[in-house]
């Protein structure tokens, strides 16, 4: 339902965009940042693995200014999970090991977060969507009535969508060949047997159902002395 949205379209541009990154298919955000793959060849590519990363809301509350504005705060990270082959396809492995290098890489992305988002355009809309989202949940848990106007101050445009989603590559396969002689020695059987495959799947799940939004907590702060003005959106959401 959420195909042809500006919401679909900032959560979709988002997991593609953190697949990229943690794939090494751009420059990562944060200097010294790795990709999962960097990490895996420090590892030695020895196993086979499959594990998901997605986004999640950590935290989220709705705070009320000293001149009662609603504003939603909410922290943000990525988590992983290892994943195993079963009768049904992939699902998460009962335990994920903690040096696993997709965990790694969450764990780095999630401790700069705030950064990211303000040099990823695309992370930065997400977090705006996550807030809508707390806000949206406090006004539905708390009773609030509001008037039909407040569901039209957005003008309704058709967002440009195709239901044809691209083919992001999420394998990468290792191996190591001999070569003697000019030839690669025995090449059919180690082209089977020693490759070595890492996979990374993904989505978004912020998880706001997992909060209770209905009582709000004041903060010593005015908004009415600088309004934030919201901006246009970016031309393009992966700068």
């Amino acid at each position: 339902w959420l195909a042809g949205t500006s919401v679909g379209e900032v959560m979709f541009q988002a997991d593609y965009h953190l697949k990229e990154l943690s794939m090494g298919e751009h420059s990562q955000p944060i200097l010294g940042m790795r990709s999962c793959f960097e990490l895996a060849r420090e590892e030695g590519c020895q196993e086979d693995w499959s594990a998901r990363e997605w986004f999640v809301v950590r935290k989220a509350e709705i705070h009320v200014s000293e001149d009662d504005v609603l504003v939603p705060f909410v922290k943000m990270g990525v988590e992983a999970r290892e994943q195993i082959l079963t009768n049904d396809g992939l699902e998460d492995a009962p335990l994920t090991r903690f040096d696993h290098p997709l965990v790694k890489y969450a764990e780095d992305f999630t401790r700069n977060f705030d950064l990211i988002a303000e040099r990823k355009s695309v992370v930065h809309q997400l977090r705006e969507v996550a807030k809508a989202s707390a806000l949206a949940k406090f006004l539905l848990e708390s009773g609030t009535r509001v008037e039909d106007s407040w569901f039209h101050v957005a003008e309704g445009s058709e967002v440009p969508c195709c239901l044809e989603v691209p083919q992001l590559w999420h394998d990468r396969y290792y191996s190591q060949v001999q070569v003697l002689g000019g030839e690669v020695v025995d090449a059919e059987r180690k082209s089977k047997d020693m490759a070595k495959r890492h996979g990374v799947y993904g989505g978004i799940d912020f998880g706001i159902d997992r909060f209770r939004l209905a009582a709000p907590s004041r903060v010593a702060t005015a908004m009415s002395v600088g309004r934030i003005a919201l901006g246009a959106p970016a031309s393009t959401l992966m700068a």
